[in-house]
């Protein structure tokens, strides 16, 4: 059966961890000459390019919203082409340019699974990333949580907050289970508010919002929100 592989573009510096977080079939990174591959299970059953770079994109977004929750310092990546490896090995390249699709052909020798460090074959023991990538396939709150942490903004931040408020039963049920103390939340949500503290990053534009008496910093607000996720994700595993 033919393999669908989509091409990650990104700094080396990000890309080179991939291959040790994601190596079950469901999805899988694969180093090769350099370049790193995304496969999927989830390829399998599609029949053309569009529909697996369509498909690519959206596990894309969820894994930089993971891997953005398991190293803070991770940069995007994204989708630069997709190939189709022939059960005779010959490889078709469709690489997506300003909207418009071109193909190229060449035969070249089957694919070597590799890591950063070796060609060794991995265990599929699944890491946290991997496992937050499949939670997303079933649960929306998830998929939404990661595309709003990742973007990192005070707005952003609040949505992260709300969407998990909703999903457990309200902030006294965050406070209940230990994931974060009444006053840090207090802090946050009325820093995320108050236009005195923020300006035109403030969830709110109307003054009547009133800051803390010592506001939140954006890191100290990431910081709180990563605790809050990690231990959301935790008690849905």
């Amino acid at each position: 059966m033919p393999k669908w592989l989509v091409r990650l573009k990104g700094e080396k510096f990000d890309l080179e961890d991939l291959p040790s977080l994601l190596r079950s079939p469901e999805h899988t990174i694969i180093e090769e000459n350099g370049s790193y591959y995304l496969k999927s299970s989830d390829f399998d059953s599609l029949g053309s390019a569009d529909e697996v770079r369509e498909r690519a994109i959206a596990i894309i977004k969820i894994l930089n919203g993971a891997m953005k929750l398991h190293i803070r310092s991770f940069r995007d990546v994204s989708e630069d082409g997709v190939t189709i490896i022939e059960e005779d090995g010959r490889r078709h390249h469709y690489v997506y340019l300003g909207g418009s699709i071109t193909a190229r052909s060449k035969v070249s020798a089957n694919l070597t699974v590799t890591t950063s460090n070796d060609t060794r074959q991995i265990a599929p023991l699944p890491s946290n990333v991997e496992s937050w990538i499949c939670l997303a396939k079933t649960d929306k709150a998830v998929v939404d949580v990661l595309h709003f942490f990742r973007e990192n903004t005070w707005i952003s931040l609040y949505k992260v907050y709300e969407i998990i408020s909703e999903d457990v039963g309200g902030q006294q049920a965050i406070i209940r289970n230990g994931w974060a103390t009444k006053q840090r939340l207090s802090r946050f949500t009325q820093t995320a508010q108050s236009k005195t503290a923020l300006g035109d990053l403030a969830r709110h534009a109307a003054n009547k919002f009133k800051p803390p008496s010592q506001p939140m910093t954006i890191q100290e607000a990431g910081s709180l929100l990563r605790g809050v996720i990690l231990s959301w994700l935790s008690s849905k595993a």
